[in-house]
């Protein structure tokens, strides 16, 4: 049996908000930046999924976020003020975790990208019906 938009959307916020809670978690007892890094790249991803599965928007399976936002940007014009810093946090899914060649950024940088992401966070659940939210 096929899932509905809507509860695919729902699955998807739900796992957001998991990632999200890890990295909030993660910051406040010293877990590795690297994997908070992975966490908040992957709530952005699924946050920009649950609002293009929710639309029924066909989305390639990719970890690109920048791939993703002109997909969401056309259906949901207000996500136009991530085109700068989300992007950059593509690098978060697989260079971080794989690549030790390929330093974690900084504390700072980390907060940073947190911020952005709960921002997104924020305007995703405004944009989605209350049943689609957690």
């Amino acid at each position: 049996m096929s899932k509905t938009n809507l509860e695919t959307a729902r699955g998807l916020i739900r796992k957001a908000e998991n990632d999200c809670k890890v990295v909030s978690i993660g910051l406040d007892h010293g877990v590795p930046l690297d994997m908070l890094c992975f966490h908040i790249q992957q709530a952005a991803e699924k946050l920009l999924k649950a609002l293009l599965a929710w639309r029924g928007v066909d989305f390639p399976f990719t970890h690109d976020l920048r791939d993703l936002l002109v997909l969401a940007v056309t259906h949901f014009p207000v996500l136009e003020e991530f085109r700068a810093p989300l992007p950059k946090y593509t690098v978060f899914a697989v260079a971080y975790r794989y690549d030790d060649a390929v330093l974690a950024p900084e504390r700072e940088e980390v907060l940073a990208a947190f911020e952005t992401v709960n921002r997104l966070r924020t305007i995703a659940h405004s944009l989605l019906p209350p049943e689609a939210r957690p």
